[in-house]
C-alpha cells in the first residue's frame, strides 16, 4: 500500500526506541508533575497566611530596647554583626482583618517614607486620641485613620516623635506577639501603654462632642 501524501513514519526501530524512552522517563516526570502540583497548590496558600495571619520577622535595630535586642550596643552599629537580634512572631488578623488597633501593641509597620522598609515600633495613640506634640509644643489630636508610634528607645528611635507624625493604619502590618529567637530571650511581648503620652482617650472626646 501506498503512504498517504505528506505523512511520514519512522522505521520501526526508531519507533520501539521513542517507546522505551517514553516508558523510562514517565515515573519521573509524573514525580515531577506531582510536585509542581503541590507548589501551584501551596504557593498561594502560603503568600496569604503570610500576607493575612502570621509571619516571623527580625527586629532590626535598638530602636524598641530594652523591649527587643537588649544586648545590642545602640551607639556601635557593627554590633549587630556580633549579637543575635530578636526574632518575633507576628499576628496579622487583628489589624488586617479585624481593624483592632490597641495603645501598647508593638507592631510591625512599613516606614511612611520607604515602603520598602519595615519597623517596629509601639502603638502610643489611636485615632481620636488627644497627645502632647513635643514638636510643635502643643496638643495634637489623632486624625481618623492613624495612629502615634514610638520606639521604647527613645534617643535611637526614627518615629512619629520626630519624623513621622501620625502614621497611616494601612501602614501597620501586625502585631507582635512573642520573640520566638534566640532561645534565651524567648517570651510573650507585653501590650504596655506609654506613659504620660495620651492627654485624653478617644472615648472621652467622644463623650465630650455627643449630645446629652
Amino acid at each position: 500500500r501506498r503512504a498517504s501524501r505528506g505523512a511520514t513514519r519512522a522505521p520501526a526501530p526508531r519507533r520501539r526506541l521513542r517507546a522505551r524512552r517514553r516508558c523510562s522517563m514517565s515515573p519521573v516526570r509524573e514525580r515531577l508533575l506531582d510536585f509542581a502540583k503541590q507548589v501551584a497548590w501551596s504557593l498561594p496558600i502560603g503568600i496569604a497566611f503570610t500576607d493575612l495571619v502570621g509571619t516571623v520577622v527580625r527586629v532590626e535595630g535598638p530602636s524598641m530596647q530594652p523591649t527587643f535586642n537588649p544586648g545590642l550596643d545602640a551607639d556601635r552599629p557593627s554590633s549587630s554583626r556580633e549579637v543575635t537580634q530578636d526574632w518575633i512572631l507576628v499576628e496579622k488578623i487583628s489589624y488586617k482583618l479585624l481593624h483592632d488597633y490597641r495603645r501598647g501593641d508593638v507592631a510591625t509597620l512599613w516606614a511612611p517614607d520607604n515602603p520598602r522598609i519595615q519597623m517596629t515600633k509601639r502603638i502610643a495613640a489611636i485615632q481620636g486620641d488627644t497627645i502632647w506634640d513635643d514638636s510643635d509644643g502643643r496638643p495634637l489630636t489623632i486624625p481618623q485613620g492613624r495612629c502615634w508610634v514610638e520606639g521604647d528607645n527613645a534617643s535611637h528611635s526614627a518615629d512619629s516623635r520626630n519624623m513621622y507624625g501620625p502614621v497611616h493604619l494601612g501602614l501597620l502590618e501586625g502585631r507582635a506577639m512573642a520573640v520566638v529567637w534566640p532561645p534565651s530571650r524567648m517570651g510573650a511581648v507585653a501590650r504596655v501603654p506609654v506613659k504620660g503620652r495620651v492627654i485624653s482617650e478617644a472615648e472621652e472626646v467622644e463623650s465630650l462632642v455627643r449630645p446629652g
